[in-house]
């Protein structure tokens, strides 16, 4: 749902960017339908942007620290020009701090977006990168091993005991995630079967193999 919330601020962010252009460009009705509207989706725009980051408060640890860092100074910059809009009494004085805070405003949001994009775009080179060895579990020694797995956005870390050749248990250290808390019922797959590149979890299929990535870690090392 964070997501959903952030791309629903970037639409409002794009409508009340387009009463500038219309402005800019001199196309008269279309400004003054932008204008009614001004204010009902600078309100829209300042809840989405609050639940934005409510939603996406859990998994920030998964975020590149510049989409975080982007990201909060841009609700800073969009706070204070809600605030100097109601604080400031002379209009010109308002609306040239409006327009200053707008653009800074803008500036970050764009830096956001790109960022974002980014790193979205490292991690799903991190997934189609996934590949799994061929490993005997007899050759592996009895013991308890920790081993670990980042995709990026999502992170996997598990403990495992080895006895007699035989995966006795999994214990899921930790598991950060978005969507793929289904994928954890793939541990008690893996050891039913002592396979760990076993069939994914439904509707999990990246978090599946995360997982079976930090299991694989921690048998071999």
């Amino acid at each position: 749902m964070g997501i959903v919330f952030g791309y629903l601020a970037l639409v409002c962010f794009c409508m009340l960017a387009a009463k500038w252009i219309a402005k800019r460009c001199n196309l008269i009705k279309f400004d003054k339908v932008l204008m009614r509207i001004h204010k009902p989706v600078s309100l829209l725009l300042t809840v989405f942007c609050i639940l934005h980051i409510v939603f996406v408060i859990p998994v920030l640890g998964n975020r590149n620290v510049l989409v975080n860092v982007s990201g909060v100074v841009a609700v800073i910059f969009m706070i204070v020009l809600v605030f100097s809009c109601h604080v400031l009494k002379q209009k010109d004085r308002r609306m040239k701090w409006h327009r200053i805070l707008t653009m800074l405003m803008a500036v970050c949001i764009v830096w956001h977006v790109v960022v974002y994009f980014m790193d979205f775009r490292e991690y799903q080179r991190n997934i189609e990168s996934i590949t799994f060895k061929n490993i005997e579990l007899s050759d592996v020694e009895d013991g308890t091993y920790v081993g670990e797995y980042d995709a990026g956005y999502i992170y996997a870390k598990v403990e495992v005991m080895i006895e007699d050749g035989n995966i006795i248990s999994i214990n899921l250290m930790e598991h950060r995630n978005e969507k793929g808390k289904t994928a954890e019922r793939i541990l008690d797959k893996i050891v039913a079967t002592q396979e760990i590149d076993v069939d994914a979890v439904s509707g999990a299929t990246n978090s599946s193999n995360v997982i079976k990535k930090a299991i694989e870690d921690a048998v071999t090392n």
